[in-house]
């Protein structure tokens, strides 16, 4: 009777032993995909990083285009365009420029200005005319440069529009973000929809805001971070097996390995000594 039921606590016993190695496996599985899906969402990232590095360093200082040769009409998207120096020619509506507030560049955070360039055919084309440092009270931009009057020549870098950001609205002359839709309902007028300019420069010649930094050309640390989770997804499996060949050993009756001391060392070394001084002695 005491042997049937030592052999019922055995067998629950390993039954309770494999569902805890099961639900092991399971986590360590779980971990594994995650680090695994981590690790590729970096190489994706990556990869849009380097596509874009690419188009940076093939459009930045390509020769300037008339705007039509690249941008055919105001709905034209053709993603490979940005950073492409274009040539336009308008009329700047003074009365409609904005500013795009919290703006970064190397003196700090302040505002960029965006002046509506009105073409021959009625449509605009938003020019940045550059960024501007916050007045003396930190809260409101500094003097705002007026552009030049009449007909003017403007040589820009195509840029894609931005989004909105939740929760962010205009107040009075100041937008959230570069969004060409809102800036065509606030004004009334059609706006070329996906591209506005970073102005490089104008003729005739007028005071502006500094110009904007060029775009990084680093890939980031995206290639490291890939590895790294591919690592904790593979040191994940390995001390799932080594818990498991432990348990195993363990159950099996297998001592384990003593791990060898530096007194234990010492005293080999001791040994060793006597017996080569009692060599010498017999010698």
């Amino acid at each position: 009777m005491t042997q049937r039921a030592a052999q019922g606590t055995d067998t629950a016993t390993e039954v309770s032993g494999w569902r805890r190695w099961f639900a092991y496996a399971a986590l360590t599985a779980i971990f594994g995909t995650a680090c695994v899906g981590l690790g590729i969402w970096q190489l994706d990232r990556r990869e849009e990083t380097v596509a874009e590095i690419t188009k940076v360093q093939a459009n930045y200082d390509a020769a300037p285009v008339a705007l039509e040769e690249l941008v055919p009409t105001p709905e034209s998207a053709d993603p490979e365009a940005e950073w492409r120096p274009v040539v336009v020619e308008g009329t700047y509506s003074v009365a409609d420029q904005v500013l795009v507030r919290n703006r970064s560049s190397e003196q700090g955070t302040g505002f960029e200005i965006l002046t509506p360039l009105v073409t021959d055919d009625g449509t605009v084309f938003v020019v940045d005319r550059g960024w501007i440092d916050k007045d003396a009270t930190g809260t409101g931009p500094a003097a705002v440069p007026a552009p030049p009057d009449g007909s003017v020549r403007v040589t820009a870098r195509l840029r894609t529009g931005e989004r909105s950001i939740p929760g962010q609205s205009a107040s009075a002359n100041l937008v959230p973000t570069i969004e060409l839709g809102a800036l065509a309902s606030r004004w009334g007028v059609p706006v070329y929809s996906h591209f506005y300019g970073e102005m490089m420069s104008e003729s005739p010649a007028a005071a502006a805001g500094a110009p904007l930094a060029k775009p990084s050309t680093s890939e980031g640390n995206h290639l490291s971070y890939a590895f790294q989770w591919m690592a904790f997804a593979l040191l994940g499996i390995i001390a799932l097996l080594w818990a498991v060949r432990r348990e195993r050993r363990i159950r099996a009756g297998i001592p384990e390995r003593p791990r060898s001391s530096n007194r234990t060392r010492r005293d080999d070394s001791a040994a060793e000594d006597e017996l080569v001084d009692e060599w010498r002695s017999r010698g």
